[in-house]
């Protein structure tokens, strides 16, 4: 190949011609030095850094930022072990006080615990910065900063939904008016209250918000509803109506018959204050005026009405006619008084007119009732002695006369009352935890067993009857009624269509002779008769011989124990319609010998 020579006679273009660097070791000495001093620099740097950051990393260690605080507990410089601990004792005690929840003028108490509210102690180190790290960032910030932050709280959501529900409970309720009434002579006055009514979510996030960071009172979301009647109404009813109405008594004059006072006491027992379309109403009740004053009305002159009822005449039956009266009617007391209860004491007088009264059981209601003949009797005898005519007679005469009408309930307790000395009745022996003691009214079991007698065989309803717990022979077995003040009674109830009356009397013993009590039941029949099966004994115990040294010491002959069966038979036409089971067990009667106390 043939190589052409340059051209010198071409011009030169304007193309720039590269030629290469010399060598790096044919550079400047000064360059060199300071790309050495530049590396030695960053070098050093790097290894001041590092041990910096070594020296920091050993320094901070586990700890918690210098400035960090949680809930107020200062933890800065702490390990992290010695955060936990610290921030577990003093926020500890703090965390578990219950919290103090109002909803207007209520207030309640929820402790954390029981809303599910539980601090973490650990997490909430660990969010301050607590712990070891790598970190320079972290490592920096342990020597210089750290805040002040809330503790971590974990909840228990079911937990905190009960709760809340508990405080619905408490804080839930309708608006309370406020009202005015009167307690003897004495105005009391109900203060109105709000009603409210808790919503539940917003108050669930309030106390979960709030928890550590509120030290009063946490007020929480709630509806709140105004009373429709409030204090100031109600104190202008007590200071325009209530005080002036019984500030003195009103006196009621009646034409020819005199004057009466309605005291104080009498008025405030009448009125009381409802509640009327949002306001308080005062009424005076016309029926409570009339009987509050009626201790005061039947001082005057009036003519009290009589009922008609049934007595014995001449040994029978005789209708006794109503009587009617005169008396102050309700509403006519009512509309005297009512316009002067506000009056100063000098106008409270006032007039009102008699009216009839007429009885409220008519003598054409007592001859309805049908007493004609004796539809039931029974007599019982006794040994002589005073006791038994004074209580036994004492009994029969606050009985007899007694009228059941239809459906009415004989009760002897009610009829006769307690045995007291007051009463009539004198001390004799009663039958007493199967022994004999004296006691006021000692006897009236005897006229209770005759009682009960005569209204079997008249085919009365036996409500409630209880014989002696040992067996007395003058009685027949199992048909007999003990009765006690106030517990243990004879009651029967006149189940008939027609009027009961009771005639009860005694033959006196004497030291020659018995006595008795008869009872007699004057009706009308309802059944043909009414008989008593034979009674059937069985089951005899014998009793215990007792030698007792008490002052109380009643001697007594041992008696046999047994159980006894019959049957009550209703008859009608010739036939039996009904019978009624009776049944009762006697305890055996101890033999008692008396030993006289040894003195001293």
């Amino acid at each position: 190949m043939t190589t052409q020579a340059p051209r010198n006679d071409v011009e030169p273009d304007n193309t720039i011609t590269w030629e290469p660097e010399a060598p790096a070791d044919e550079r400047p000495a000064g360059k060199r030095l300071i790309w050495l001093m530049v590396a030695a620099v960053l070098g050093g740097v790097l290894i001041l850094a590092g041990i910096l950051y070594v020296a920091g990393y050993l320094i901070t260690g586990d700890k918690v930022p210098k400035k960090a605080e949680i809930s107020g507990v200062a933890v800065g410089g702490l390990s992290r072990s010695e955060a936990i601990q610290k921030l577990t004792v003093e926020l500890g005690a703090r965390a578990a006080e219950p919290l103090n929840l109002t909803v207007g003028e209520r207030q309640a108490q929820l402790k954390p615990a029981d809303a599910g509210l539980v601090v973490d102690y650990a997490k909430s180190v660990d969010a301050a910065g607590g712990g070891k790290s790598l970190n320079p960032q972290r490592i920096f910030k342990t020597l210089t900063g750290g805040s002040a932050i809330d503790a971590v709280v974990v909840v228990d959501q079911a937990k905190l939904q009960a709760g809340v529900g508990q405080l619905a409970k408490t804080f839930n309720h309708a608006p309370v008016d406020a009202a005015v009434a009167y307690r003897g002579t004495k105005i009391k006055q109900k203060h109105a209250r709000e009603g409210t009514a808790l919503h539940q979510d917003p108050a669930a996030a309030t106390i979960t918000s709030s928890f550590l960071k509120v030290t009063g009172p946490i007020a929480l979301p709630a509806d709140i509803t105004q009373p429709a009647i409030t204090d100031d109404e109600a104190d202008k009813v007590v200071a325009t109506f209530a005080k002036p109405a019984i500030s003195a008594p009103i006196k009621v004059t009646i034409s020819g018959a005199g004057s009466f006072k309605v005291s104080p006491r009498m008025l405030a027992g009448s009125i009381s204050f409802p509640a009327q379309d949002g306001n308080i109403q005062p009424a005076l009740d016309e029926k409570k005026l009339r009987r509050n004053a009626d201790p005061a009305i039947k001082k005057v002159e009036l003519v009290e009405p009589k009922n008609a009822t049934v007595r014995l005449v001449n040994g029978k039956p005789k209708v006794i006619p109503a009587v009617n009266g005169t008396s102050v009617a309700a509403d006519n007391l009512k509309k005297a008084v009512e316009p002067v209860l506000i009056k100063p004491a000098a106008e409270r007088r006032v007039s009102v007119q008699l009216t009839g009264a007429k009885a409220t059981f008519s003598t054409a209601d007592a001859r309805k009732l049908g007493i004609r003949q004796v539809t039931g009797q029974f007599t019982t005898h006794f040994p002589y002695l005073p006791y038994r005519n004074i209580n036994i007679g004492r009994a029969a005469a606050l009985m007899n006369g007694t009228v059941l009408k239809p459906g009415e309930i004989f009760s002897l307790n009610q009829i006769v009352g307690e045995r007291t000395e007051a009463n009539g009745f004198t001390k004799g022996f009663i039958i007493k935890d199967g022994r004999f003691r004296k006691e006021l009214g000692g006897g009236v079991s005897q006229s209770a067993t005759t009682t009960f007698n005569a209204m079997f065989f008249a085919g009365l309803k036996d409500v409630f009857h209880k014989p002696h717990g040992l067996f007395i022979d003058r009685y027949p077995a199992g048909r007999e009624a003990t009765v006690a003040w106030p517990g243990v009674d004879l009651k029967f109830q006149n189940d008939t269509k027609y009027g009961v009356l009771v005639q009860a009397y005694i033959v006196k013993g004497t030291p020659t002779s018995q006595g008795s009590i008869t009872v007699k039941m004057w009706s009308t029949k309802t059944y043909d008769k009414v008989v008593a099966t034979a009674p059937i004994k069985s089951n005899f115990t014998t009793g215990r011989k007792i030698t007792d040294d008490s002052r109380k010491c009643e001697p007594s002959s041992s008696v046999k124990g047994f159980d006894v069966r019959y049957q009550r038979l209703f008859y009608q036409n010739g036939s039996v319609i009904r019978r009624e089971n009776f049944s009762w067990r006697y305890a055996p009667t101890d033999q008692v010998t008396c030993k006289k106390p040894k003195s001293g």
